[in-house]
């Protein structure tokens, strides 16, 4: 594209060297001799002044163009390096979207492994709560039972002592022989309880 501008600048350039040589020396021919070559002189002097302006600026777009080619190069470089760089990352973004959706399908199950856990706990709590209510009846059940027995137990020991008192009061007393379809306490008097 520079190339294409420089050629273009130096053809106007000669186009514009050309138009100016050609009025010039038209207009040279219908003057005298002497006159004519002072102004011939004094064209050819401006020409070349502008021939060697037009050569520096074809110096400097060349200069311009050869800093331009390497940095265009540079930035060819660049841009393979940036294209490297982007296959790269397109790489590790599709790894990484492997790797996410993995993590999702991970988490959803997790989730629903949590909230099977969650419902089973649920209803472990209620068959706690049913066991709990069964044990405090049971042990509401149990009290009683304990109290009864303590209190059966009570009343052995009262009729214990009472049995025990009854046999010492005996064992202080006559023994009366009992005779077989006679009732003692007609007979003797004594009182019922026999010792056995």
């Amino acid at each position: 594209m520079l190339s294409n501008l420089l050629i273009a600048a130096a053809a106007v350039v000669g186009f514009a060297v050309g138009a100016m040589l050609s009025r010039l020396l038209g207009s040279a021919a219908n003057r005298p001799m002497g006159k004519r070559a002072d102004e011939l002189h004094h064209t050819i002097r401006a020409l070349e002044a502008d021939l060697r302006v037009a050569q520096r600026t074809a110096e400097q777009a060349r200069v311009e163009r050869e800093a331009l080619t390497v940095e265009l190069a540079k930035t060819g470089a660049e841009l393979i390096a940036t294209r490297d760089k982007s296959a790269a990352s397109d790489e590790v973004i599709k790894k990484l979207k492997a790797q996410v959706q993995h993590e999702c399908g991970k988490t959803a199950r997790l989730r629903q492994e949590l909230a099977d856990r969650a419902e089973e706990m649920v209803r472990t709590h209620v068959q706690l709560r049913d066991v709990q209510n069964e044990l405090g009846v049971s042990q509401v059940g149990s009290d009683a039972v304990m109290d009864e027995i303590t209190r059966l137990e009570r009343e052995r020991d009262d009729l214990n002592t009472m049995v025990e008192a009854l046999r010492r009061e005996m064992a202080t007393r006559p023994r009366s022989q009992l005779v077989l379809g006679a009732s003692p306490a007609l007979d003797q008097g004594d009182d019922l309880l026999v010792d056995c």
